[in-house]
């Protein structure tokens, strides 16, 4: 697909390459977490597209699988990593997992009922790694658009009509009944250029476990 070798191209160019750093913080999170417990992990990864960051933190060894979660059809599968396609959140009642990675997914799914989607999946686990933006007015709002535009728009992913505000977060993890234990207001996400345009004041990490 032309579009999606573009945008790539683009990406890596102007430093717009996020896999990596993402990838780097969720295996510093993990690691305060399960490094030093002695124990075999199931992640899941939901919304995970093409499951680029489960190929970059698989081979920790305390990770024993990670089942990547979308809505789209895909048949990855090798000896750590499975895929599963789901249509409703409720379909979901039957996974279990140690942990599972949200990155770049809530603002998509709505953000108004993302409390919700949090409750669904703290059934299935008591740690959610997540990672998301956030707007700070109608100028910053409609930027942020235009960037999903032009890193989705070739894989066909809804483009969401508004983000999180600090404020709206907040509230948001408040209604979810967890309790936010880390947080990283202002994570750089890129390098070069793309570091400059989208910078870390769009981005955020936030670990919520189980009150």
């Amino acid at each position: 697909n032309f579009l999606i070798f573009f945008s790539d191209l683009t990406r890596t160019i102007f430093g717009g390459d996020r896999i990596k750093r993402l990838s780097s913080k969720v295996k510093f999170i993990l690691d305060k977490e399960f490094l030093k417990k002695n124990k075999k992990i199931c992640i899941i990864d939901f919304g995970c597209g093409s499951m680029e960051i489960a190929k970059e933190i698989q081979n920790k060894k305390y990770i024993k699988k990670i089942i990547g979660l979308d809505v789209y059809k895909n048949n990855f599968k090798n000896k750590k990593l499975t895929y599963k396609q789901y249509k409703k959140l409720s379909n979901l009642a039957t996974f279990k997992a140690d942990a599972i990675l949200i990155i770049d997914v809530l603002h998509h799914m709505g953000t108004d009922d993302a409390y919700k989607t949090l409750k669904e999946l703290s059934k299935i686990s008591n740690i959610l790694i997540i990672k998301d933006h956030f707007e700070y007015g109608f100028f910053s709002r409609h930027f942020l658009r235009f960037v999903d535009f032009y890193a989705n728009y070739a894989y066909g992913v809804t483009i969401p009509s508004k983000y999180f505000s600090v404020n709206s977060w907040e509230k948001t993890v408040k209604k979810s009944g967890l309790r936010e234990v880390y947080a990283e207001r202002g994570f750089q996400q890129h390098d070069g250029l793309f570091s400059i345009i989208l910078n870390k004041k769009y981005h955020f990490f936030s670990l919520l476990k189980k009150k």
